[in-house]
């Protein structure tokens, strides 16, 4: 059942888009191209995120480069803000290929490939810079790899800064955790993460947590910075809390046979864009995170700073997690903590 309807949502959104006047203008979706050659085949490119984020417009330039370097021979469409579904419905789309391309979060790809879970291991990178040492070692491209045989390829990786707690009432302890209802990405991994601090970790999609935050049914929630902007949610939450549990990536992947349908130097050419588009976007991120930053501020966002001392108890608190999630990988936990 699960899969009729998402072979019913597809064959509505494909219904939609070709009715729709912005589904082929070009790559990226912009208007700079809008005839499109009998020889070009276009690729669909899903996110949940909006036209403007951070990330989209980074995508926007990588379907450019594509177009660009393959002389108009793939065109590669992005699709923000939801418009082909949910992040868990366009994986599963991904994966039965009905849809070419998509980014994921570690908290969906979980339940396809449990070797993920390792990354979303709380306060496991200490800095972005620790984060892209491990991404760009063989470790990273054995996560890559590790999705073979779920009907989709791991292409590269999105950086999207680090995971915060931000919430209506301030998070200056531990202790403050207590019993607090926070909004959890459907995962094991997140739920405990957040119940490991005395919290209680409520799940539902993140399109649902502005309503679930004006109703009390959460009173924070976590996510990259930007994302806070994006989704107002400062609008909300009074308080950020600068712990950087995770440097937590995201996924770009592309469905198994798409990927196997083109020859061999077309393969090169989106891997080299791929490649490309992580070394432009992390700067990109960068740049976001701190701007981000400065505009909760203006909003009037309280920002509170996470001191060595507290950390450190965060990250003691967090232990259970490492024993439940970590097991038969303690030297690869090791080797990984080296690294910074």
């Amino acid at each position: 059942m699960k899969r009729v309807s998402v072979l019913l949502l597809t064959i509505s959104m494909l219904f939609l888009t070709a009715c729709a006047d912005s589904g082929s203008n070009s790559p990226g979706n912009e208007a700079s191209h809008n005839s499109t050659s009998e020889d070009t085949r276009v690729l669909r490119f899903a996110t949940d995120l909006s036209e403007d984020y951070v990330s989209t417009v980074s995508l926007k330039k990588f379907a450019e480069e594509v177009y660009e370097k393959t002389n108009g021979a793939i065109e590669i469409d992005i699709y923000a803000g939801g418009q082909l579904g949910e992040e868990a419905s366009c994986i599963e789309q991904v994966q039965m290929g009905a849809l070419d391309m998509t980014k994921s979060s570690m908290g969906a790809l979980t339940s396809y490939n449990e070797t993920l879970s390792l990354l979303g291991l709380p306060y496991l990178f200490k800095s972005t810079e620790h984060m892209w040492t491990v991404l760009n070692s063989e470790i990273g491209q054995d996560w890559l790899d590790s999705m073979s045989g779920t009907g989709m390829k791991g292409l590269g990786w999105i950086d999207t800064g680090s995971r915060c707690f931000y919430s209506i009432d301030p998070l200056e302890s531990l202790e403050d955790f207590d019993g607090l209802k926070i909004r959890s990405m459907t995962s094991s991994i997140y739920v405990d993460t957040i119940e490991a601090l005395g919290a209680t970790a409520i799940t539902m999609p993140a399109n649902d947590v502005y309503s679930a935050l004006q109703t009390g049914v959460v009173y924070a929630a976590e996510n990259a910075i930007p994302a806070i902007m994006d989704r107002s949610h400062q609008e909300l939450c009074h308080y950020l809390l600068l712990d950087a549990h995770n440097y937590l990536p995201e996924m770009i992947l592309i469905s198994e046979s798409v990927w196997e349908s083109f020859s061999s130097e077309e393969q090169a050419i989106l891997q080299e864009c791929i490649d490309n588009f992580e070394v432009n976007h992390r700067a990109a991120q960068a740049e976001a995170d701190a701007e981000a930053i400065e505009k909760l501020k203006d909003s009037g966002m309280t920002i509170i700073e996470v001191d060595d001392a507290f950390k450190s108890e965060l990250r003691l608190a967090e232990q259970p997690v490492y024993d439940k999630y970590g097991v038969g990988n303690e030297a690869l936990i090791e080797q990984i903590e080296s690294m910074a």
